[in-house]
């Protein structure tokens, strides 16, 4: 297994040699396609994702069919829903794909990981390290979604999402979607940013040029002159 894979999660370099060749000789390297379904409602987890490039979406769908993000899984990080299905034995709640990148990841299967994890203190930190960010994570969201306007939650979307250069390699309908909303709001929204000199549009991507006085957006609650 190449070390940027083992130190992509810390659990990795604590184990014990015996068990870390255990997992990981039990772990399938699987590569998956630009929006690639990988969990939907209903489904019975049978092991661990453990991304190692890429990205995927976990999300929700409401009664009209409008979809909702709820979170990104990136490198070194899992999937809690699916932890908890596991070790729970429930159906997954939600649904999983991957994005624009498509991701890596490693498989791990389900009776292994439970195994180790009866008696691998390290894997039980790696759980609860992962629980206690999503739970802390979907409650931001959820405050986000009551509390802060439709312009709030997209600037915090393209700050979360933008890479080092600002570029956020999104169309305007596929923001629309994390946001759980429809595409002309998000395109009034941008427009109204671009007019204010804080981004540039181009065609499924979205440019920042001033973070901080996006930054500062997010600070005043209410003060929005759109």
């Amino acid at each position: 297994m190449p070390e940027d894979v083992k130190e992509s999660f810390g659990f990795l370099q604590q184990m014990g040699k015996e068990a870390k060749t255990y997992l990981l000789d039990r772990c399938q390297k699987v590569s998956l396609p630009p929006h690639k379904d990988i969990l939907q409602p209903g489904d019975r987890v049978n092991g661990v994702y453990l991304v190692t490039a890429g990205t995927i979406r976990v999300y929700y769908l409401d009664a009209a069919g409008g979809e909702g993000t709820l979170y990104w899984i990136r490198p070194g990080e899992s999937c809690i829903l699916a932890l908890n299905s596991l070790f729970s034995d429930m159906p997954y709640p939600a649904w999983a794909a991957t994005e624009e990148t498509g991701a890596e990841l490693l498989l791990a299967p389900g009776a292994v990981f439970r195994e180790l994890f009866s008696h691998e203190p390290c894997l039980q930190s790696f759980f609860f390290e992962q629980l206690s960010s999503r739970v802390f994570g979907l409650m931001q969201t959820l405050e986000g979604t009551m509390r802060r306007s439709q312009e709030e939650r997209l600037v915090a979307l393209l700050l979360d999402l933008a890479d080092q250069d600002g570029v956020v390699s999104l169309s305007q309908d596929r923001l629309a979607r994390h946001l759980g909303t429809i595409r002309e709001v998000v395109s009034r929204l941008l427009r109204g940013l671009a007019g204010r000199g804080l981004v540039t549009l181009a065609p499924r991507r979205t440019v920042i040029l001033d973070r901080t006085r996006l930054k500062a957006r997010l600070a005043h609650h209410g003060d929005s002159d759109v």
